[in-house]
């Protein structure tokens, strides 16, 4: 079986480590490679419906896409890669980011999930919990919390 890595992405700060330590990781275990960035809900922005255009999800998810492709980038700089390398896949999709991002892995058959150990969202962790706690408590696949200061 092929493994088959989703590597979850919230684009803080600690993002553009992640996709390099991704695409390493990756490397290593010869698996294909996925990065997900899941957007959450517009209805977060209730009352400002009328004043948001609806053009504005689709820019949201270009912007996503365009910011971890130069992470993409940025690390092929620093480590090229070779022949027989499988190229990385990006997806952005729109709701609760823990819910999303565990579907899809089991949906697809994800063997192993990476997560960064914190994101930007304290607000989001008050409320709801962490994303990397929900994604580690419920996965039904290996699940690793990536901390760049322990590589």
């Amino acid at each position: 079986m092929t493994e088959k890595i989703l590597v979850a992405l919230d684009l803080s700060r600690i993002s553009e480590k992640l996709v390099a330590y991704g695409l390493s990781l990756a490397r290593r275990l010869d698996a294909e490679l996925t990065f997900i960035h899941v957007i959450p809900h517009t209805y977060l922005w209730k009352g400002y419906e009328p004043w948001i255009p609806k053009e504005l999800d689709e820019e949201v998810q270009q912007i996503a896409r365009k910011k971890i492709a130069y992470y993409i980038r940025k690390a092929e700089e620093d480590d090229p890669p070779r022949e027989g390398d499988r190229p990385a896949e990006v997806v952005v999709e729109e709701g609760s980011p823990a819910d999303r991002v565990i579907r899809k892995a089991r949906e697809e058959c994800y063997t192993l999930l990476v997560v960064a150990h914190r994101g930007h969202s304290t607000l989001e962790r008050l409320v709801v919990g962490s994303t990397a706690t929900n994604i580690a408590r419920y996965a039904h696949c290996s699940v690793l919390i990536f901390r760049p200061d322990g590589e």
